[in-house]
């Protein structure tokens, strides 16, 4: 992991390490340089003659002291020749500039630490440039000197020293840096060695001067051509001491992220064929590895200028013309094949599994919060502000960073302040140094990737926050954020990969019209190296079609014909990859393979275009495993039948031979997982090879024979059904004998098992009378007509049962055939044994267990309503059928068997069972008779004759109650009915028996708390007419109390207006309205006038003698003095007054009267309880008149006319006017006026 700390103490200049690595020098033991070549004295031979170096010295000019145009020409200062580059023709041995001055740049940079300019992927590159030759005889020196820091790019500089004959003496170089400083003896051995020197721009150098001898070097400038974009980074805001330095250390903090390029799974790294060059760690600075990696730098080129500000044309005899780029070979490819998460290529035969464990891991990726805020318009480079502009231009300087800019979105409830978060926040709107948006998707970072210590706001928090802290309340609001990402150049290839992989295809896409083949074949490859380093990434986007980048790549290879790369991108998709985060639920591993039907088609046209059979078959065959078989055995299918259009039928017939074999070998949940496309494709694929003797193989029909019982019930009924339609015609031997395989497998199955069977049971049966084989007939019928103890399970095997009755094919063959009678009197016993086992399994709730008000429509009632649905589908079907005689008899059948299971079910009911209306046995009850009384109006219309059906049996199984319930229920249905149901014998008599079971019990007690329900009673007694139900009702109701008492049964009756337009409905109806209003018109003759007296013989007021004997006298007034205050007074009238109210004994007045000390109490009787009882005489005197005058009326005609109802409905105000009057036979006193006298 890379340290943050350190990276922010370097960005924030708190490091400082510049004391080291600033300079460097070395003998160098082998031989460097042969000869020297200038046109004016030819060949001089290294090590240097003495008068070769005065040959030099006779053309060389005086060596300047100073900087670009401030120079001098000083002895004092400086004492020694030059010899300008430019003069120089040649430098042997040839391969000197090609490979040996590249192996000592390579090594300077690197223990300069500098070796990160070498991490270039892209176009900054560095330059070596030689400058000049520098002689220096006995005395020759020069003092301190120094250039600016990256002056004209140079970022450092080389002093290759050539030997000389005897050498010389003296001649120390001095480096110094800061407070630092180097020494360098260079005299030793400088008659023969090679001496290389280096030191970074901006440090200080001098050299002592010469004692003896001539020293010759070779000065050579490294030249960083991204130095100019280093110098636009702004002082202003922070004054940077050595850019190269902070870059430098920059790197170093950084450096987890390039370590991961040195270790690779495999002892060898993986390269393809072009070439490709390792860079060493930038602190592995040993002798071998620099020797390791001179070796690999080879075809280099060097300038040759007398400065390196000076670029002016060469000479034609200058055999070297171009800078010599500093470079490592294909470096860009290198970084990508050699990072850790790179994998193997071994895949054997045998498991096929690629480790994807990695891919899990978060990118080397840092997130920097900015100091500003933007918007998506002002996020850019150039639109940066502050201390923003100095971070971005200063990460930008290092060549070895990808800097973007981006917006993060968090959640402030998955950050609380303060705790170490584990979220992972979403980065979108990309933006790259070149202010283009790129379209990265899903990238994801976690806290640790986070560097905030930039942005000083962001530890600044609002009073409300700290609130919304302390109470972990933390609101979801999304914060966006601008920031700045950065990431190692060297994986930016593999971002795009992971998160612009469809723009990486467009761009290869684009470049078939615009780029060379043989580039476009070089990142096709690349691409493809890609996918099989991040499979998951690539080919399992949620975003994406499924197969979609599989198609794009496929036809890639085919429009380019690239042979390997095709073969690679199919053992790719041959291959499974093990990562149990992103695999479906219930898979081990994930895989690409046949995802659609389009890269089926592609793979075929791959294999017929680019690869032929022969070299990619060992890759298509992978991609048949049992895994992929669940899921993709469409598309499998969908291949080889593309293969046998294009007459690759070995191709074809190997593919199907493999699916035939292994589809048998799956588990029971990747069968269950087969699709209805796998199958038909499967199966129609093979039957279209059975019909070619050529194709054909028993083997195949074996393998289905062992997988069709396995098949999910649903399935193997439609394939028989399917089958059957494409078998009859063909007349393929193999075919029909895997057909009646698959027949007599079938019965086996669970037929009742959830699911559509039922849409297809009429085709399995009628497919199994068509194959004309007795035995599998009955023995298909047994299975589904198979009896369970389960309710649920019979529920299942009667949907089956109802859907064959309810089939008009099915009654077609059922009178074909004496087997098919035979098939029908078994559905209809299953039908029977269903519903008597339905009702048996009915759970009744008890009284003392669950009271009334919680008993709800149970689980069971939905199957009632089923069968009582078959009941009225069968009905519909005989009004259609041709066979209606047949249908009538069976409805027969299963209306007998209702009842006798409603019978048995009542047989077993306790008195403690509950009536309440909504208990399943009473709703099921009440609904088959619906049902029954529904199918009767629907045939009586249609002109057939009723059903004769005895209820009778039925309703004396029934108690009070649930007659009651009955009776309320039938009457609301058949009040909303249009037509009159007792027209119909069957519904007559359903409804007589109901009724007279009814009148036949203990009714009195059971109406008694209601006589409201006695009303409603009476209404279906007066609109059914039955004579000798309406007669017992009659005898009970009037015979229930004495003549001398008020029956309210019969009151209620004759009061309701609307029974007495259902009097009128039949004869009987007719004669019990007599006995009824005969019977209230005895009452009313009984009650007589009121007598009016004051005495009241009953009243008792034990406490007050004199009051008590007051009452009972005839007296009309008295006055009470035995009270001790008014306040008494007033409380004693106030209570005699409610006393005397509540007895019934008079209406009386009492007053308080006196002062506080002497008061007393004045009673005075009045007449209001007498005048009320006389007006309510006179009311039971004016009803009798009406009533008489009723019964004569009723007595003359049939009552029912318009006048009559008039007269009835006036009878009716004045009849509830004088009956409010009374309750329970007793008149109701008038309160009197109490009037209270106050002091």
């Amino acid at each position: 992991m890379v340290d943050k700390n350190r990276l922010v103490a370097a960005l924030l200049l708190k490091n400082d390490n510049s004391t080291h690595h600033y300079s460097w020098g070395q003998q160098l033991d082998k031989e460097v340089l042969h000869s020297i070549e200038i046109p004016e004295l030819g060949n001089l031979h290294v090590p240097l003659a003495i008068e070769d170096v005065e040959k030099l010295k006779s053309i060389a000019e005086p060596a300047l002291h100073g900087n670009g145009l401030n120079v001098i020409l000083d002895p004092n200062l400086r004492k020694g020749w030059q010899v300008t580059g430019m003069k120089i023709s040649g430098l042997f041995p040839k391969d000197f500039l090609q490979k040996t001055l590249g192996e000592l740049c390579t090594k300077a940079l690197l223990n300069l630490k500098l070796g990160w300019l070498l991490e270039d992927c892209g176009s900054n590159i560095v330059d070596a440039y030689i400058d000049k030759l520098v002689l220096y005889e006995s005395g020759g020196h020069y003092k301190r000197h120094r250039h600016s820091e990256l002056e004209q790019g140079i970022c450092g500089v080389m002093i290759l020293q050539i030997p000389v004959e005897n050498g010389f003496d003296g001649g120390r170089l001095k480096i110094e840096h800061r407070s630092s400083m180097a020494h360098y003896n260079c005299h030793e051995g400088s008659n023969h060695c090679h001496f290389l020197t280096a030191f970074r721009s901006g440090c200080k150098h001098e050299l002592e001067s010469i004692k003896s001898g001539w020293r010759v070097t070779l000065m050579i400038n490294l030249v960083w051509r991204n130095a100019f974009d280093v110098t636009k980074i702004p002082q202003s805001i922070q004054p940077i001491p050595g850019i190269l330095e902070l870059l430098t250390e920059i790197r170093e903090s950084v450096d987890p992220w390039f370590k991961r390029i040195h270790h690779t799974k495999h002892d060898k790294p993986v390269i393809d064929k072009t070439d490709r060059c390792e860079i060493p760690h930038t602190s592995e600075i040993t002798l071998d590895v620099v020797e390791q990696l001179s070796e690999l730098v080879n075809k280099t080129q060097i300038s040759n200028n007398v400065s390196h500000h000076r670029h002016e044309e060469l000479n034609d005899k200058v055999s070297f013309s171009s800078p010599f780029e500093l470079k490592i070979t294909n470096i860009a490819r290198f970084y990508q094949s050699n990072l850790e998460w790179q994998q193997s290529a071994d895949f054997d035969d045998g498991e096929n599994v690629c480790d994807t464990q990695h891919q899990g891991e978060s990118i080397d990726m840092l997130v920097f919060l900015l100091e500003n805020d933007y918007t998506l318009t002002d996020l850019t480079f150039f639109g940066l502000k502050g201390q923003d502009v100095w971070l971005a231009r200063l990460l930008l300087g290092g060549n070895f960073l990808e800097v973007h800019l981006a917006i993060l979105n968090q959640s402030r409830l998955q950050v609380p302040f303060g705790e170490n978060p584990t979220f992972a926040a979403k980065m979108e709107h990309w933006v790259n140094s070149s202010n283009m948006l790129v379209p990265f998707k899903n990238v994801q970072i976690n806290a640790n990737q986070i560097v905030s210590d930039f942005k000083t706001k962001s530890h600044h928090r609002t009073d409300q926050e700290e609130i919304e802290e302390k109470n972990k309340n933390f609101p979801k609001l999304i914060y966006q954020e601008p920031v700045l990402v950065i990431w190692p150049k060297y994986q930016s290839f593999r971002i795009k990969c992971l998160y612009a992989f469809d723009v990486l295809l467009d761009e290869l896409e684009h470049e078939l019209q615009t780029t060379s083949h043989q580039k476009t074949m070089e990142n096709l490859r690349r691409i493809i190296t890609a996918c099989r380093d991040e499979p998951l990434a690539v080919f399992f986007d949620s975003a994406g079609v499924p197969g979609e980048r599989t198609c794009r790549l496929l036809r890639l290879c085919i429009f380019l014909r690239a042979r390997q790369e095709g073969l690679d991108l199919l053992e790719l998709m041959g291959m499974d990859f093990a990562n149990e985060d992103a695999c479906e639920e219930g898979k081990d591993v994930c895989f690409e393979g046949i995802r659609s039907n389009e890269v089926a088609l592609l793979v075929a046209e791959l294999e017929c275009q680019v690869t032929g059979w022969s070299a990619c078959s060992g890759f298509v065959l992978k991609m048949i495993s049992p895994v992929r078989l669940s899921s993709q055995l469409a598309h499998i299918i969908c291949l080889a039948g593309h293969l046998m259009d294009r007459y690759c039928t070995e191709g074809a017939l190997k593919i199907l031979d493999r699916v035939a074999y292994l589809l048998p070998k799956l588990n029971t949940s990747s069968i269950s997982s087969l699709g209805q496309t796998d199958i038909d494709s499967y199966v129609n694929f093979v039957i279209e090879c059975e019909r070619d003797p050529k194709t054909a193989s028993a083997q195949r029909v074996v393998c289905f024979t062992t997988l069709f019982p396995r098949l999910d019930s649903y399935q193997q009924c439609r394939l028989i059904v399917d089958l059957r339609r494409r078998i009859r015609f063909g007349g393929i031997p193999s075919c029909m004998q895997l057909y009646q395989q698959m027949c007599r497998a079938l019965p086996s199955c669970d037929l009742h098992a959830p699911g559509p069977i039922k849409n297809v049971i009429v085709a399995v049966v009628s497919s199994f009378f068509q194959l004309g084989d007795p035995e599998l007939i009955l023995l298909l019928m047994n299975k589904i007509c198979l009896q369970s103890t389960g309710s649920n399970q019979a529920d299942e095997e009667n949907n089956l049962v109802d859907v064959l009755l309810l089939s008009h094919e099915i009654w077609e063959l059922a009178t074909s055939s004496d087997l098919g009678k035979t098939m029908l009197s078994n559905l209809i016993k299953a039908q029977t044994s269903s519903l008597l086992c339905m009702l048996d399994q009915l759970v009744i709730p008890r009284q003392d267990i669950v009271p009334a008000w919680h008993i709800r429509e149970m689980e069971l009632v939905p199957n009632f309503k089923a069968k009582t649905s078959l009941l009225e589908s069968l009905s519909q079907l005989e009004l259609t059928s041709d066979h209606s005689k047949l249908i009538r008899d069976a409805r027969l059948a299963l209306i007998v068997a209702w009842i006798d299971g409603l019978c048995q079910q009542f047989d077993r009911e306790t008195p403690v069972v509950t009536s309440h209306p909504t208990d399943p046995l009473q709703l099921n009850v009440t609904e088959f008779l619906r049902t029954f009384i529904q199918m009767e109006k629907t045939h009586n219309q249609d002109g057939r004759q009723p059903m004769s059906v005895d209820f009778s049996r039925l309703f004396s199984k029934m108690c009070l109650k649930r007659l009651c319930h009955l009776i309320l229920d039938l009457r609301q249905t058949d009040s909303a009915a249009s037509n009159d149901v007792r027209v119909i014998s069957s519904c007559f008599n359903l409804y007589r028996d109901l009724s007279r079971q009814f009148v036949e019990g203990d009714i009195i007690s059971f109406m008694k708390p209601s006589a409201e329900l006695a009303v409603k009673i009476a209404k279906w007694l007066f609109w059914l007419g039955d004579e000798v139900a309406l007669e017992k009702f009659a005898h009970k109701i009037c015979n229930c109390v004495a003549l001398e008492e008020e029956n309210l049964f019969v009151k209620e009756i004759i009061s309701s207006s609307k029974l007495w337009s259902l009097a009128n409905s039949a004869p009987a109806s007719v004669s019990t309205f007599h006995a009824l209003l005969d019977r209230h018109i005895g009452y009313l003759k009984t009650v007589k006038e009121p007598v009016f007296s004051f005495e009241q013989p009953l009243a008792e007021l034990p406490m007050y003698p004199e009051v008590e004997a007051f009452l009972r006298s005839s007296e009309e007034k008295m006055s009470y003095h035995k009270l001790a205050s008014i306040f008494h007074a007033r409380g004693f009238a106030d209570d005699l007054t409610k006393l005397c109210l509540k007895n019934g004994w008079c209406s009386l007045k009492a007053r308080a009267m006196g002062s506080t000390r002497s008061a007393w109490c004045e009673i005075v009787k009045t007449r209001d309880v007498h005048r009320a009882n006389m007006q309510q005489f006179q009311a039971v005197q004016q009803e009798l008149s009406k009533m008489l005058s009723l019964r004569e009326n009723l007595g003359h005609q049939v009552f029912g006319g318009k006048d009559d109802v008039g007269k009835l409905s006036d009878f009716t105000t004045v009849s509830e006017n004088c009956i409010s009057s009374f309750s329970s036979g007793k008149c109701e006193k008038k309160e009197p006026e109490i009037i209270v006298i106050s002091d």
